[in-house]
C-alpha cells in the first residue's frame, strides 16, 4: 500500500511539474520579440531599448495567434537584461527572443559599449545566433518607431531591407555570430549595415539601407558609402551581383555584375605587409544610351569591359587606401591573412598592425568579362 502511495504522489507530482512547463511555454504567454533598438541612456539607465514585439490574440480554435500588427515598448537598465526583464513586469509574459529580426545599435552606442550591449544576446540560450545586427544614423528608437505607410512591421521591412542590400552588394548582412568571431580577431574591425529614415521625392518616407557602418573601438565614425560597400564585398569575395555606371567612349552605360570572385595573397617585402589583390567580375550590358539605340551585338564589348575593370579598380584602391592609410582600419581581415601566411611576421606587426598596415603596399588586378 506504502509503494502504490508513494507511486501515486509522484504520478502527481511529475503532472504538476509539466502543467508549469507547459504554462510557461505556452504562446499566450509569451511576448514575442520582433526587433530590439538601442540607444545609450544617463546615470543609472544606461541603456534605452526599445523593444518591438509582434501582436498576439486569443482565438477560439487555437490558444493564441499572431497578427500582423507591432506594439512597441520602452525600456531602460543599467545593463541591457535588467531593461529586457522589466518587460515581464511591463507585460506579464515572458519575452521569446527566438524570433527576433534585428538589433539595431543607435549612435551613440559607441566603442566599448556597442560590444558590451550585445554580450546578453550572445549568451542568451534562447537568443538567435543569426539575427542581424544593424546600425543607426541617429537614434535606434526612431528606427523601430517608424509607421510604415502600407502597415508592415519595421523589423520585417529592415530584415528585407538587409538581406535585399547584401543580393545586390550595396549592404552587408552581418549577423550576431559574425560579430562574436570578428571581435575575437586582434585589430580586425567589423561592419554592419547602416539604416536611416529617408524621405522620397514623393513625400513618403522608408527605413533604408544606406551604407555600411564601420566598427572601431575608439568611437570614431567611419561609415562606408553604397559604392564604397559593394568594392568592399568585392575584395572581401562576398558580392553576389551589383549595378554598376561607367561611361565609355563618352557614352554612359549600365552594367549588371553577376558573378564576381576573390583572391588575396599576403607576403612581407622591406619589412612591410604586401597584398596580390585578384578581382574577376563577370557582367551583363543592360544600358548604352546612344541616340541610335545601337544593338548590344555591335557593342565594342572589349572596350567596355577595360572601362568597367577600370572604374572598379579605382574605386577599389580609393578605398583601401582610405581605410588602411587614412582610417587605419583593417575591415579587409588583411591581419588574419597575415597570420595564416607569415606567422612570424604577423607577430612583430600585431602589437601596432594599424599603423604596419598604414605602411602596407598592394597590387590589384581587376578583370571584367561581358557576357552578353
Amino acid at each position: 500500500m506504502k509503494i502504490k502511495a508513494v507511486i501515486s504522489l509522484l504520478l502527481m507530482l511529475s503532472l504538476c511539474l509539466s502543467s508549469c512547463s507547459y504554462n510557461e511555454t505556452e504562446l499566450k504567454n509569451r511576448l514575442i520579440i520582433e526587433g530590439i533598438g538601442i540607444d545609450c541612456g544617463s546615470g543609472e539607465d544606461i541603456y534605452i531599448l526599445t523593444v518591438q514585439t509582434l501582436l498576439t490574440v486569443q482565438s477560439e480554435d487555437s490558444e493564441s495567434s499572431a497578427e500582423g500588427s507591432a506594439v512597441n515598448y520602452t525600456v531602460s537598465g543599467n545593463t541591457v537584461d535588467e531593461a529586457l526583464s522589466s518587460l515581464r513586469e511591463i507585460t506579464g509574459k515572458n519575452p521569446l527572443y527566438s524570433q527576433n529580426r534585428v538589433i539595431v545599435m543607435g549612435s551613440d552606442v559607441t566603442g566599448g559599449k556597442f560590444t558590451d550591449a550585445l554580450d546578453f544576446f550572445a549568451k542568451n540560450s534562447e537568443s538567435r545566433a543569426d539575427v542581424y545586427v544593424a546600425a543607426a544614423s541617429g537614434k535606434a528608437a526612431d528606427i523601430l518607431a517608424f509607421s510604415d505607410e502600407n502597415g508592415e512591421i519595421t523589423s520585417e521591412l529592415i530584415e528585407q531591407a538587409i538581406e535585399e542590400g547584401h543580393k545586390n552588394s550595396f549592404s552587408v548582412d552581418t549577423e550576431l555570430y559574425n560579430i562574436v568571431n570578428l571581435n575575437s580577431e586582434k585589430n580586425t574591425a567589423f561592419t554592419i549595415p547602416l539604416l536611416e529614415i529617408s524621405e522620397d521625392g514623393s513625400g513618403s518616407k522608408r527605413v533604408k539601407v544606406t551604407g555600411t557602418y564601420v566598427y572601431t573601438e575608439n568611437g570614431n565614425t567611419d561609415n562606408l558609402s553604397k559604392d564604397e560597400t559593394m568594392f568592399f564585398l568585392m575584395v572581401t569575395g562576398n558580392a553576389e551581383k551589383g549595378t554598376v555606371s561607367i561611361t565609355s567612349d563618352g557614352i554612359s552605360a549600365g552594367l549588371d555584375i553577376t558573378k564576381c570572385s576573390s583572391k588575396i595573397k599576403v607576403k612581407t617585402a622591406d619589412g612591410k605587409p604586401y597584398f596580390e589583390i585578384t578581382v574577376k567580375c563577370t557582367a551583363n550590358v543592360t544600358e548604352y544610351e546612344d541616340s541610335i539605340f545601337t544593338d548590344y551585338t555591335k557593342l565594342n564589348t572589349d572596350k567596355i569591359a577595360e572601362d568597367a575593370a577600370n572604374y572598379i579598380r579605382d574605386g577599389i584602391n580609393e578605398l583601401l587606401t582610405r581605410q588602411l592609410k587614412e582610417e587605419k582600419c583593417d575591415i579587409f581581415r588583411f591581419g588574419k591573412y597575415l597570420m595564416r601566411e607569415d606567422f612570424e611576421a604577423y607577430i612583430s606587426f600585431s602589437e601596432n598592425q594599424s599603423e604596419a598596415l598604414a605602411e602596407a603596399a598592394w597590387d590589384l588586378n581587376v578583370s571584367v568579362k561581358i557576357k552578353n
